[in-house]
């Protein structure tokens, strides 16, 4: 029906066209007027569904119209027949890429074995990539479940070799499941089972037992990437996505497992750098403000620019932090999925402690993995132990092994050993390692570089598992865990004064540690100023098991404190400047007394001066008000005077009672680190005299002020150790091999630029000239004859002329 021309026949509706020349015409014609032109789909349909027939017969050679039908079909039957005509399109189109009829109870049964029969493997590629995009058009109009054919794309991933038809099925799938948790779209029945359909995936992948990678491990890897990318993109990010890497952890296969624990390890700075990435592009489009400066002037191109100047002097208040509150503007709020505090996804596992003991058993095992994933394994394993602090007492003999003086990456080892501590580590498994790390790195045939890791590693064992330098549990330890911890601590502490700086370095941070921690343990002469004063109060770390309870809100009884001296200081200032008076006007008016008492004195008439009247009521009246002053004075709350059962007390009280506001909670912190700096600095009292002396006392608490130092380029993650904090400070100062590389680059650059324009100049020819040819010349004959100059006579006396005798006789 392609070829001829086109006749017209009179319907009921108009003149319809009888014969189209092309069938991209017929689809047009089709979706204008579906009902007219519904033969001559239905004959295209049937060319088609005899294409397939014969393309069975031979895969290999499909016809050069079955193409062009195959995309007629499907954007026709999706858009004009939706229903059982889209359906009857979308199996042919299954049937063709699997070979084989299948009924719709048999998809779900074959799909967990992801095979194919050999017919499906002998398609042509570009028929089985027509048949794909013409099932994704249908699936973007709706003529398709999602699952069906998330089923059906699986399956072809897994067994079809094609790595572009594999790229395009996986971009499908994540865009479809974006726009299924689009805003307002979200459809948690279709999430559930997509989500469970990846489980099985990932859960039951590997059975075979063969030693090849099989086509349910490259669907296992497909299926894990996936659920990653719509993690990072915050598509899924509840337990249910969680628990599909979780098992994609206890996996057989290498990859699957490790791209799953490079998941759990790296997500936060992933998503940290997208962020970020997603502000600076933010940003960038709103400096560029086009301000129609060569075009004509209209009031429309005027609110543009007006509407582009708003929103750059919008995203400058947000980049400041200034006046902007993202919660409270309504044309910005994107819905409660977006509103929920997203978590670490190492904190949403449901069975840690049974991960990790299956990990450790796994690393433990005689069966040989590579170096690199046993790092990754004990980084996985020991994060686990540390954010949530689970007691697996195997790993720590374990790691022991691996910190030898010799060993391959064993700093990284040293940083996964620090992860594994918390304070429900018992200090008798910690012993161990300390006395491990002191043989094989604190030891003066170890190098410089492995000192100072070794120093830095015990400091920062003893930050987290601060019990282990409790004198009482130091000597509760017997037989081969006895351990004597004083003596421990002397002797690294005499390396902070080694003649290498990286040991020094490390030698003082780990004094100044334990002047904070528990200077009673540290010599006299190394204390300092603020481990003396701790020392004489008494300060040590809390024992294995001691925990230190809170009787109210920590700061509450230094907030009353604070607000009560705040508005005695008001109060205080209030009447020395009256209402309506400020310091400005008080000058002003004495100005106007001093005029006024300069005018009467020249006039006339006025030689003698008029006694000055003492009112004694007003007097005894100020008297009266300064001795009230000063008993409010002394009735201010004051917690110096109070004692310790005093002050609990009153933070019970005023806890109970009281509902803090967010101000407040940040000024109780504030006051809390004030109070904790005056017990550990004695000069803290002493800077607090001077502000209070300068009328600075509540300044430091103002609520502009921040607390926050941190950088904000680093992205720090909760319980996460990086081997570089740990490094040796020489080892820190060099650079990577990128780095230096662009460093040479940059210094032969800017040689480059000093360089003067032209060839060489007179010298440099003069330098490199031949000898034979200059060596008759007048500069060489000539040379060291000048002042300063070689002399051709040889050294000696000389005898002095006659005339030259009667000069020094004169």
């Amino acid at each position: 029906m392609a070829g001829g021309g086109a006749a017209g026949v009179a319907t009921g509706a108009g003149t319809k066209i009888d014969v189209t020349l092309k069938i991209s015409q017929l689809q047009n014609l089709c979706k204008r007027d579906p009902v007219g032109y519904r033969e001559d789909y239905d004959a295209q349909v049937r060319r088609m569904e005899s294409e397939c027939g014969i393309l069975k017969l031979s895969p290999q050679a499909p016809s050069s119209r079955l193409i062009e039908l195959i995309q007629f079909a499907a954007a026709v039957s999706s858009s004009s027949y939706k229903g059982e005509e889209s359906d009857r399109i979308a199996n042919l189109l299954i049937e063709l890429l699997l070979g084989e009829t299948l009924a719709s109870g048999e998809a779900a049964a074959k799909t967990a074995d992801m095979t194919m029969p050999t017919s499906a493997l002998q398609l042509h590629r570009e028929v089985r990539k027509t048949c794909v995009s013409a099932l994704i058009l249908m699936r973007n109009k709706g003529a398709i479940e999602p699952l069906r054919l998330l089923e059906l794309f699986f399956r072809i991933m897994a067994v079809i070799p094609d790595k572009g038809l594999r790229e395009l099925l996986y971009k499908h799938i994540v865009n479809d499941i974006r726009n299924i948790n689009k805003k307002g779209k979200r459809d948690d029945k279709v999430n559930r089972a997509i989500q469970s359909f990846l489980h099985r995936v990932v859960a039951n992948h590997g059975q075979d037992g063969g030693d090849n990678e099989s086509a349910t491990d490259i669907a296992a890897k497909r299926a894990t990437d996936m659920v990653c990318e719509l993690y990072r993109r915050q598509v899924w990010t509840d337990d249910r996505a969680v628990a599909i890497l979780a098992s994609a952890i206890e996996s057989k296969n290498t990859t699957v497992m490790a791209r799953s624990m490079r998941f759990f390890l790296n997500i936060e700075e992933k998503m940290a750098e997208d962020k970020k990435a997603a502000e600076d592009q933010e940003w960038d489009s709103a400096q560029k403000i086009d301000l129609h400066r060569f075009s004509r002037k209209t009031c429309r191109r005027q609110r543009h620019v007006d509407r582009q100047i708003k929103n750059r002097q919008k995203q400058q208040r947000k980049r400041e932090g200034k006046d902007y509150d993202e919660w409270m503007d309504i044309r910005e709020d994107q819905g409660v999925e977006a509103a929920k505090k997203l978590y670490p996804a190492i904190e949403l596992l449901r069975d840690p402690h049974g991960l990790a003991e299956y990990v450790l058993k796994r690393l433990k095992a005689p069966k040989s993995i590579p170096f690199r994933i046993k790092l990754l394994m004990m980084n996985f394993v020991t994060r686990l132990v540390g954010n949530h602090e689970l007691l697996l007492l195997n790993l720590y003999p374990f790691l022991q092994k691996y910190m030898g003086g010799h060993q391959r990456e064993v700093t990284a080892v040293l940083a996964y050993t620090v992860q594994a501590c918390h304070i429900d580590v018992p200090p008798d498994e910690v012993y161990g390692i300390l006395k491990t790390i002191a043989h094989n790195f604190i030891t003066d045939r170890c190098s410089e570089e492995q000192m100072a890791v070794g120093i830095n590693a015990v400091r920062a064992i003893c930050a987290r598992v601060p019990s282990v330098l409790s004198l009482e549990e130091s000597q509760a330890s017997t037989g081969s865990a006895a351990f004597d911890v004083e003596a421990y601590v002397r002797d690294i502490a005499a390396y902070s004064n080694h003649r290498h700086r990286s040991v020094g370095i490390a030698g003082k941070g780990f004094t100044n540690f334990v002047r904070e921690t528990y200077p009673t343990l540290l010599q006299g002469k190394n204390r300092g100023l603020k481990g003396s004063a701790l020392h004489r109060a008494n300060a040590k770390p809390l024992r294995f098991g001691e925990k230190k309870v809170a009787g109210g809100v920590a700061g509450a009884d230094l907030l009353v404190e604070y607000e009560a001296k705040k508005a005695a200081y008001l109060k205080k200032n209030k009447a020395k400047n009256p209402e309506g008076v400020d310091d400005d006007e008080e000058e002003d008016l004495e100005e106007e007394e001093e005029e006024e008492e300069e005018v009467m004195e020249m006039e006339p008439g006025s030689d003698t001066e008029a006694p000055d009247l003492v009112l004694l009521e007003q007097d005894e009246r100020e008297g009266k008000e300064d001795d009230k002053d000063d008993a409010e004075e002394e009735d201010t709350l004051d917690l110096s005077k109070m004692t310790t059962e005093e002050r609990e007390k009153l933070k019970q009280e005023v806890s109970s009672t009281r509902i803090f506001t967010a101000s407040d909670f940040v000024k109780m912190r504030k006051l809390v680190a004030r109070e904790e700096r005056a017990r550990r600095d004695p000069r803290e009292a002493a800077r607090r005299k001077r502000a209070i002396a300068k009328g600075q006392e509540f300044d430091e608490l103002s609520e502009e002020s921040s607390d926050d130092d941190s950088d904000e380029d680093e992205v720090n993650i909760a319980g996460a150790v990086n081997p570089n904090q740990i490094m040796a400070e020489a080892m820190k100062k060099r650079h990577s091999k990128a780095d230096r590389l662009q460093k040479v680059l940059d210094g032969r650059e800017k040689f480059e630029t000093q360089q003067r324009g032209g060839g060489s100049t007179n010298t440099e020819k003069e330098r490199k000239k031949n000898f034979l040819m200059s060596k008759s010349s007048k500069a060489a004959r000539s040379k060291g004859r000048g002042k300063g100059g070689l002399s051709n006579k040889r050294g000696g006396k000389t005898q002095i002329g006659r005339e030259a005798k009667k000069r020094r006789r004169r």
